[in-house]
Formats: C-alpha cells, structure tokens, sequence
C-alpha cells in the first residue's frame, strides 16, 4: 500500500515534469515565433506549402510584395499562380514532393498582370519531412535577381560587341589601330601588312605614321574645328622602312562611361591603287576626248573628193580661229593627198562672216593657190555679201559663184576646157 510520503514524492515529480514540459513548450513556442519574425522580414521571397496538391500555408512579406494581387493562404498553388507559370512549377513541385530531392529554378522569367517588363526569380525548393521521414510539404524560397539578369544580359551584349568589333578589325582590308596617350595600343593584322610591322607595331607612336607635312595639315584640320580625335584626310603614310604611300587617314574618339576621351582610334586606308586606276581612268578618258575631238573636227571640216583632182569642203556654223586652223590644215592635206587642181569652199552653211572668218578664208584661198590649186568660193548669202562689203574683204584673185552646183559646173567645165586645150596642142 502506497503511503502519503510516496504519493507525495510521486505529485512534486510530475510537477516538476509539468513545469520542465512547459519551460519547454514555451521555449519552442518562442523560437517558433522568432524564426517566423525573421522570416517574416527577410528580403528574400519564402513560404511553406503541404500536401500533394502544394497548398500555401505559409508566406512572407517579400513574397506578397512580387505580386500583391495574389492571396496564396489555404490555396493550391495552380488556383494562385495563374497558367502557364503555375501548372509548370507544380508538375515540378510535384518531383520534389515524390523524390525528396531539392529542386533550383535559377532565372525563371515571368510577367505580373498589369506589368511591361519581365521578371526574373530564383527559386530553391526543399522538402519537409516528418520524424518519420514522410514528406508533408515543401519550403520554398526565392530571391528576385532581375538586376542581376539585366546586368548579365549586358555583359553578354558587350561581349557579343566586342567579338564582332574583334572579327570585323582582324579581318578588315584597311588598317584599324587604337592608341593611348598616343601610342598604339592595338594593331590588326592589315596594319602590320601595310605598314611592315609585326607585333613590334604596338607602342609605336601614332604620329610617326605619317610625314611632316601631312601631319602639319592634320594639326591646321584640328584647329579649324574638328572634333577632338576626330579627323578625315589625305596624308602621305610611312612605312616602317622609310617608304611612302598616300592614304586616307580617318580617326575618331574613344570615350568611356563617363564620356571622357580615353583613347583614340584610327582606319587607314592604301590609296596606291586607287590612285593608280584613277590614273589609268584619266588616261584613257583624255584618250577618249582626244579621239572625239578628232571626231569633230573631221565631221566640222568634212572635205569630199567629188571628181578626178576636185575637192568640195562644206563650211556650216561658227568658224572661229581654232576651226580656221583646222580649215586650212584640212583643205591643205586635201589638196596634196587628192593631187586637187579646183577647191570649192561652200558657205552656205555659215551663219554669218566676220573680218577674222573673211581673213581666215583668204589666207587659206592664198595657201592653196601656192599649190597650183584654183579656190572657189561658194553660196554666199545676201546678208554674208553685205559683211563682206562692209569690211572691205579683198577677194581678188578668189573665183566666187552663188551656189554650190554653181561652182561643181565651173569647175567640171574648166577641166573640160583644159582637156580641150592638151588635145589641140
């Protein structure tokens, strides 16, 4: 039988036990309640969700604030994150809840309702598990790396840029060069070409590229008020061996982000060969002019053999003093040439006649008679007449008639008449 003292003894132990039960339930309670505060407040986005169906028991402040519009307590998660974002995270969450194993969705890109820009999160899910080990549900949590992202995409931006700069200077025809505090930095493969350096040509002073003179132009370019680094010119280019070739010289400014020029850059091209087609191409298009202009003249001052030892020019428009020069050369080479012994000039085809043109045709009537040559001088015009009277022309010793059938008559029956005489003699 069980004494007082015993029972006694018994009721202080479970008092004890009581109270050790509490101390304890309290202690949790309170280290519950703190882990909750500092979840509650943490920047990044985390929640508790249970069952097979992901239902959200618990979220933070950073995770109402991704999307205030979303009221996730006692929800599935497919009912608060609307398709095609949610059924996708749930049949992930779904191989976590199976497996156990922990699941990382970096990056995952999305648009709030209302929103214009993307949103980039990441995710860490884990499972929770019972003292049995039975998973009961899933901890989540996520930070909002959109900046991070953004600043990624740039980098990768820049150094897409950059490869594309790289290939484009590496495989460019023209020289390319960059240059700090005047010394170049950086050469591409044409430049070494162009100029005979090797890898010797960086650290080269940017200057010693070109002669003195062209650089004095360059300094008179920049003083006119080029932008600074900025400059397009012809200049005499120098070869690491002392030789020359002109080249066009174009540089402009490298800033960096505070918009401050830090380096200057520079695309140089060989204009050797250009300036050799040009040559060519002003070569043959003198030629050209040339063989036109010989065109003309032989089109302007046609002379037509129109019988044995007579020769016809037709004069029409202007005769000035260069075409009375080709007149007279013609008519002369014409004589010699066709043995003529009667040259008819027709001038029906003059507009008008001047003292110099009046001049021009006695001197060239006077030339051919010094060949034994007879000049007729054919379709006078009534105003021509009148000029010619007016200044005075002198055309003695010049067989005139009115028109051209005119003088072919004169002259065929002057020849008859010559072959007349020989036979009686």
């Amino acid at each position: 039988m069980t004494s007082v003292e015993d029972l006694t003894a018994e009721l202080a132990d479970l008092r004890e036990q009581i109270a050790a039960l509490t101390r304890a339930r309290d202690e949790a309670r309170l280290e519950r309640d703190e882990l909750r505060t500092a979840i509650m407040g943490m920047p990044a986005a985390i929640g508790v969700m249970t069952g097979p169906e992901h239902v959200f028991k618990l979220v933070n402040g950073a995770w109402r604030a991704l999307e205030p519009s979303y009221e996730p307590l006692d929800r599935r998660l497919i009912d608060v994150i609307p398709p095609p974002l949610g059924p996708r995270i749930a049949a992930a969450l779904d191989r976590v809840f199976a497996t156990g194993e922990p699941l990382v969705a970096a990056n995952v890109s999305f648009t709030f309702p209302g929103a214009t820009e993307q949103t980039f999160l990441t995710f860490h899910y884990s499972a929770l598990r019972r003292e049995s080990g039975d998973i009961f549900g899933i901890v989540f949590h996520g930070m909002n790396v959109t900046s991070q992202v953004r600043s990624q995409q740039e980098v990768q931006s820049l150094n897409s840029r950059l490869r594309t700069f790289l290939a484009l200077a590496e495989n460019a025809p023209d020289s390319i060069v960059v240059a700090e505090r005047g010394q170049i930095t950086y050469a591409n493969p044409a430049f070494r070409r162009m100029f005979g350096y090797g890898e010797e040509g960086v650290g080269t002073p940017l200057l010693e590229l070109i002669d003195d003179e062209s650089l004095a132009r360059l300094g008179a370019h920049r003083q006119e008020g080029a932008h600074p680094g900025s400059i397009r010119a012809i200049a005499t280019c120098r070869r690491r061996d002392g030789s020359t070739f002109p080249g066009e010289i174009s540089t402009f400014p490298i800033r960096d982000e505070d918009g401050q020029i830090d380096a200057e850059g520079a695309i140089i091209r060989d204009l050797t060969e250009q300036r050799r087609v040009e040559q060519e191409r002003q070569g043959l298009q003198e030629d050209l002019i040339a063989a036109q202009q010989r065109a003309i003249r032989e089109l302007s001052t046609p002379l037509i053999p129109l019988a044995a030892r007579l020769v016809v020019m037709p004069l029409v428009g202007t005769i000035d003093s260069v075409r009375s020069e080709q007149i007279l050369e013609t008519l002369l080479r014409g004589i010699t040439a066709h043995q003529a012994a009667v040259a008819i000039l027709d001038t029906t085809g003059v507009r008008s006649m001047d003292e110099q043109v009046a001049s021009s045709l006695l001197r060239t009537a006077g030339a051919a008679r010094l060949l034994g040559t007879e000049v007729i001088l054919t379709g006078i015009s009534p105003e021509v007449a009148r000029a010619l009277v007016e200044i005075g022309t002198d055309l003695s010793g010049i067989t005139t008639l009115g028109t051209l059938e005119a003088g072919v008559a004169h002259a065929l029956g002057r020849r008859a008449r010559s072959a007349r005489s020989k036979r009686r003699s």
